[in-house]
């Protein structure tokens, strides 16, 4: 074996061990980053040190074995296999870093099969020819040559070219490819030349060292190209990680952390700081409505205009919730200025917003304080627009109101009213009184309205109008809601009397519980544990129940009339959808509004709607309650007028469950002992 021989296995071997040592590197790193440019430079540089090993074995048993014999066709169709791979990988890898999507799986087992096949396919060419030996040089050696300097020539040009001011690791890498596709471009020249009859270039024995020190280099530089990718990276998401810290990701606004952060820093200015505190109220019904993409839109348009009503003010927009949004500034002016800011929102926010072919209909309420006058922190200054807002949300939609001190005192009596309330299921401090209602034509006792009662130990007996409002933020409405319905079950089971007509219960019962889809299962569960009979419960709902959920509304209206329970229409004339609805939901009967029944007799327009309301809702087959019947005027009214029952303090004022038993009793006495007309 001649120096060249040796030279060449020493080339062979140790390139085929620097690119397995190559190939596991990229292999842990694939572990540690998961990238596909990791698995494919793995694969490549595996391919080459495969390639590189096998054609060194095919040259140490050159002396030995012919070309045709089949251990040297094996380790040709071997390394030639593995050389097309490893450039496929090679490229294929490279491409991936820059791609903007994902090489597929089908993608990248394509291309490494067709890769093989072409390898092996150029090894099996002419093999058993012994008169084509240049052909199959040729394939074997010249194509692979010309194919992967090329290949290799490219690839540092593109990147190159892709990243003309990058970092170290990737202009090593162009410059390293470069170089060795030039090297095998170059041996290819030797081979022509050699192939037309010149003589070999004396320093044609470099080359092979030129390949293997190329080789390492693009080694290194893809290695110092991925760390340096990595570190970009990672500095990329601290960047983001920072930026999230102090802005919100959806709308870009300043989120709770920045903007406390910076109104802490003008508060202690001089001109002192201010805060607008914006709730977006109905967030919860538009999720119900249009999904949680709905309410992202709900949120990014509500926002775009809170900040541009706050850069015609001089303030700055922010997203401290989920749920709230905000203006602050320092220096913003009289309170005067806050307020018509406050306007300028609600009115913003009251313009309609389409999206998706429905419209999102926007409520918010609003809250102003300003500092050093209502608070000497950040924190506190939004705890005052806070409290603020939630009393402007509780005088009813679309309003805004002004912190003033008594909010403090109004707040920390409805926290000790809320810590009550708790200790009131506890200690069974509620009760229920009942009202009679009347028949409209002998105004004989045909049901009671259950109505809830608190028996304060301090303050005494509180009627729902001072309590009710703070079981929904302590999520104890449906439990009063079920207690209610248990207890006036059971009353209305003891009212009952063989060979007499029916006496009903009528219970007002929450949007909450209402709109559940199991509520009507409830109520089965509870007339079988109390054995009250179903027609002898009646359901009420005020009409904004049915109006924001009509579809959830008429699905319980349904079930509870398959069931032979009664549903009203509560408080009905004080809506704006009535008639809209008494078509569409199949109510048993609604209940007038006692404001329309207390001037039915000095307002002849209020004298006219009733009339009309008798008339549709006979005309519908509904039944029609009259409550806040208080005199014997508004008696006859009614009775002229055709109205099927009636409630009010003319007839009895609410009662325990004993005074109901006394009454009925007496009721039936009084009928027993009427005489008999003649016939």
């Amino acid at each position: 074996m001649n120096d060249w021989a040796i030279l060449d296995l020493v080339l062979y071997f140790t390139g085929s061990l620097i690119a397995l040592t190559q190939s596991i590197v990229f292999a842990h790193y694939f572990r540690l980053f998961r990238g596909d440019h990791l698995s494919l430079w793995s694969i490549s540089f595996l391919s080459l040190a495969i390639y590189l090993g096998a054609a060194g074995l095919s040259v140490l048993l050159l002396p030995h074995y012919p070309a045709a014999h089949p251990l040297r066709l094996f380790l040709s169709c071997v390394s030639l296999t593995a050389a097309y791979i490893q450039v496929a990988a090679l490229v294929m890898g490279t491409m991936a870093i820059w791609r903007t999507q994902r090489w597929t799986r089908s993608q990248l087992v394509g291309a490494l099969a067709a890769a093989s096949l072409f390898g092996l396919l150029t090894c099996l060419a002419f093999a058993f020819d012994p008169a084509a030996s240049g052909e199959r040089f040729f394939l074997r050696v010249g194509l692979r040559l010309l194919i992967t300097g090329l290949a290799a020539l490219c690839m540092g040009i593109a990147i190159a070219w892709r990243w003309p001011r990058a970092k170290v690791g990737a202009q090593l890498t162009a410059i390293a490819l470069s170089i060795y596709g030039l090297d095998l471009l170059q041996v290819f020249g030797v081979y022509v030349v050699q192939t037309m009859g010149g003589s070999p270039w004396s320093w044609l024995k470099y080359l092979g060292v030129v390949g293997l020190v190329t080789q390492i280099f693009i080694g290194y530089g893809l290695v110092i190209w991925l760390l340096e990718n990595e570190r970009d990276r990672a500095e990329h998401a601290s960047d983001a990680a920072e930026w999230l810290r102090y802005f919100d990701p959806l709308t870009g606004l300043p989120n709770r952390a920045q903007m406390l952060s910076r109104v802490n820093q003008q508060i202690q200015q001089p001109q002192g700081a201010a805060m607008l505190l914006v709730r977006l109220d109905n967030l919860g019904n538009i999720a119900v409505a249009s999904g949680m993409a709905g309410v992202d839109v709900a949120v990014l348009s509500s926002a775009e205009r809170i900040e541009e009503i706050g850069r015609t003010s001089g303030l700055v927009a922010a997203r401290p919730g989920a749920d709230h949004l905000a203006l602050y500034g320092s220096g913003p002016g009289s309170e005067s200025s806050l307020q018509r800011a406050a306007e300028q929102i609600l009115l913003a926010l009251a313009q309609p917003l389409f999206w998706n072919g429905r419209e999102l209909p926007l409520e918010a309420s609003v809250g102003i304080a300003m500092a050093p006058r209502d608070a000497d922190s950040a924190e506190t200054l939004q705890s005052r627009a806070e409290m603020a807002r939630a009393s402007a949300q509780r005088e009813g939609p679309m309003r805004y109101r002004v912190y003033a001190h008594d909010l403090d005192l109004e707040a920390k009596q409805r926290l000790e009213l809320q810590s009550e309330l708790r200790a009131a299921f506890a200690n069974d401090e509620f009760h229920l009184e009942f009202q009679p209602i009347l028949d409209g034509w002998n105004l004989e006792i045909c049901g009671f309205e259950a109505l809830i009662r608190w028996q304060h130990p301090k303050r005494g007996r509180l009627l729902p109008d001072e309590f009710i409002a703070e079981l929904e933020p302590l999520g104890l409405v449906e439990a009063l809601d079920t207690w209610v319905l248990n207890q006036a079950c059971l009353a209305a089971k003891a009212w009952q009397r063989p060979g007499s007509d029916p006496i009903t219960v009528a219970v007002n019962i929450s949007a909450y519980s209402f709109q559940r889809r199991k509520f009507a299962d409830s109520i089965r569960s509870m007339l079988e544990r109390t054995g009250l009979a179903p027609g002898c419960l009646e359901i009420e709902i005020i009409e904004s129940i049915a109006m924001g959920q009509p579809e959830r509304a008429g699905y319980s209206i349904d079930r509870l009339r398959d069931l032979g329970v009664r549903v009203m229409l509560d408080d009905f004339g004080t809506g704006f959808s009535s008639l809209k609805h008494l078509r569409q939901l199949p109510f048993d009967g609604l209940k007038i509004d006692h404001s329309f029944v207390v001037d039915v007799l000095v307002d002849s327009r209020d004298a006219a709607i009733v009339k009309a309301m008798l008339a549709l809702a006979h005309s519908l087959g509904l039944e029609v309650v009259a409550e806040g019947i208080e005199t014997a005027a508004q008696l006859a009214w009614f009775q002229s007028a055709g109205c099927d029952r009636l409630q009010g303090f003319h007839f009895h004022r609410s009662m325990d469950q004993e005074a109901v038993l006394e009454l009925l009793r007496n009721s039936a006495h009084a009928r027993s002992s009427r005489p008999i007309p003649a016939s």
